[in-house]
């Protein structure tokens, strides 16, 4: 498409919708790996009927948008409102888009900026009862769990959701460590590996805004508290540090085992022909995205509570309702989902997000 190329700046991200949702951190990460593409004239960027899952922004130059409904033609320039959030993005591609002059167009990969998205986002959650997780190998270890220690956590809002036969066989899984003050759990940045219940002791949660800054306290955790569990549902890195604050006692589950015993029961999925029926009986619809492509496109009657927003309206939310969250891909919704089973709330996720759902359906 281009003879070539260079790498964007970040100021020019933080003018682009819905790329500056991003932290300073992400914007950065995203400014590596993409690049200013200089487009000669009648050059295809894509065409109508594509699902090649790519955003496209116009910074220089003019394009025409054609469209086989309607045999329509459009032509956008660079500067209008418009060029500020991706040039037709729903997919499958509703127009052809072709550059009319020499131009400039960065294109982003959907699924790279949602994961930056998320992992952001997750970091915003406001943590009351959870944060990130990873241990130290230094830790002396036991397996299970005792019927002491399980009548200890049964007011554990995660605990409580469980299926007996799971919670049988979590706790069979779970290891219990020993830790001393100032031991670290878990490292900033880390991959996710462990889940973690807090049997006794104190942990000090922390987390740096950009590298090389000290980190600041957001919390400290005491006895049933439990933490670790959004890296793993987003599988992203660590969004923060735990560190003992006091001698303590923590049992930790792995990543294979949290999955199969603690996130897959916790998640309902539905199809979205499913998800219309349960609207047609009353259910709330959540869109977790944020406000930028939201209002790019939406399912009606949706309300707008971006993931990092969802703990400070759990209260909020009626706990009678049956509560149907999506974003773009399904990875936000899913954490989402997680944090209002965690709360006791009936919630469900959209299979895969908006990825196949007709752009008729949507509305701004």
């Amino acid at each position: 498409m281009n003879e070539e190329s260079e790498h964007v700046d970040v100021d020019t991200l933080k003018g682009l919708e819905p790329v500056s949702s991003l932290s300073s951190e992400r914007l950065q990460e995203l400014a590596d790996q993409t690049v200013i593409e200089f487009v000669e004239p009648d050059t295809t960027l894509f065409t109508e009927g594509d699902r090649d899952r790519r955003l496209f922004y116009l910074l220089e130059g003019e394009i025409e948008l054609s469209s086989s409904i309607g045999n329509s033609q459009r032509v956008i320039t660079a500067g209008m409102p418009e060029t500020w959030h991706p040039i037709g993005h729903k997919l499958p591609r509703q127009a052809t888009a072709k550059t009319l002059s020499h131009a400039e167009v960065i294109r982003i990969d959907a699924d790279i900026f949602d994961n930056l998205l998320t992992w952001d986002q997750m970091a915003g959650v406001d943590d009351s009862s959870t944060a990130e997780d990873d241990h130290s190998n230094d830790a002396s270890t036991e397996p299970g769990v005792s019927n002491q220690t399980l009548g200890q956590l049964h007011t554990s809002s995660i605990l409580q959701q469980l299926p007996a036969a799971n919670l049988e066989q979590l706790l069979a899984r779970m290891e219990r460590i020993e830790a001393k003050p100032t031991e670290m759990v878990i490292k900033q940045g880390d991959p996710g590996d462990y889940f973690y219940l807090l049997e006794s002791g104190v942990v000090s949660v922390t987390r740096s805004n950009s590298p090389g800054e000290a980190p600041v306290e957001l919390v400290q955790l005491g006895e049933g508290a439990s933490f670790g569990e959004e890296a793993l549902i987003s599988d992203n890195p660590r969004n923060a540090n735990v560190v003992m604050v006091t001698d303590g006692t923590l049992l930790r589950l792995n990543k294979q085992n949290f999955v199969e015993l603690l996130k897959e029961p916790m998640l309902n999925w539905l199809s979205f022909g499913d998800l219309l029926e349960e609207l047609e009986e009353g259910a709330e619809l959540i869109d977790v995205r944020v406000p930028a492509e939201y209002d790019q496109g939406h399912l009606p009657g949706a309300i707008n509570v971006p993931l990092q927003e969802i703990r400070q309206h759990l209260a909020g939310l009626d706990r009678e309702l049956h509560h149907l969250i999506y974003c773009n891909t399904g990875r936000r919704s899913s954490a989402a989902a997680f944090l209002l089973s965690q709360d006791g709330l009936k919630s469900s996720v959209l299979t895969d997000g908006l990825k196949d759902v007709p752009s008729a359906y949507l509305i701004r």
